[in-house]
């Protein structure tokens, strides 16, 4: 697995750089629960335990760094439980996860990825109720006491997609925008392939700033 993972991510970097570009939103850290999960069926999970997942994702996250492309971590906090439908691009999605389930296996692998040094992490767009009501990109208590304060991470915060359906009922762009502003969030992606989606969440963003909200 590592060798696999080493070489992934070399091969990732070579890829990028040869389109001019920096940075990759992988790699995937969900530890998946059961064959058939979200991550499993879709073949985004390393592993169904903490371990397997590190033993291959921190050595991409080495090799396509020292290649000089930044790694993305995500869906922090994890989205290994989802269960096979449980899709946050298209409908709200609620893990009913303890605390202490979540760091024990889901938050593991972002351990090992922070002292490996990964550039970004991103946030899922699940809710977990063990911590708070609203979708952890955002959340001040999973972006900035869990991952920044109890986990120490230091480097850029980035959202899942910005038209995620699992954003419904938190308001529409203008005001997911600022909540996760508020929440910590340094980058925030639109990614709906329409350029006013981006124009939207700036407008949000500097309206925010202006009243004084953010």
């Amino acid at each position: 697995p590592g060798a696999a993972g080493k070489a992934a991510g070399e091969g990732a970097a070579r890829t990028l750089k040869d389109y001019n570009m920096n940075a990759n939103l992988a790699p995937v850290l969900g530890v998946y629960r059961e064959p058939g999960d979200f991550t499993d069926y879709f073949e985004r999970s390393y592993g169904n335990t903490p371990q397997m997942v590190i033993d291959a994702a921190i050595p991409f996250i080495k090799a396509q760094q020292a290649a000089g492309v930044a790694a993305t971590a995500k869906h922090f906090p994890g989205l290994g439980a989802a269960s096979h439908e449980a899709n946050t691009d298209l409908r709200p999605v609620t893990l009913e996860l303890s605390l202490e389930e979540i760091r024990r296996i889901d938050e593991k692998p972002y351990v090992a990825a922070i002292e490996a040094g990964v550039e970004l992490i991103m946030t899922s767009w699940a809710i977990y109720p063990a911590l708070d009501a609203r979708p952890a990109g955002l959340s001040n208590k999973w972006v900035q006491d869990e991952l920044r304060g109890r986990l120490g991470f230091k480097g850029v915060t980035i959202t899942d997609a910005m038209e995620a359906g699992s954003l419904d009922g938190f308001g529409g762009p203008d005001e997911t925008a600022k909540l996760a502003a508020k929440a910590g969030m340094d980058l925030l992606l639109a990614s709906g392939r329409d350029v006013s989606q981006g124009e939207t969440i700036r407008k949000a963003l500097v309206n925010g700033i202006q009243n004084g909200r953010l």
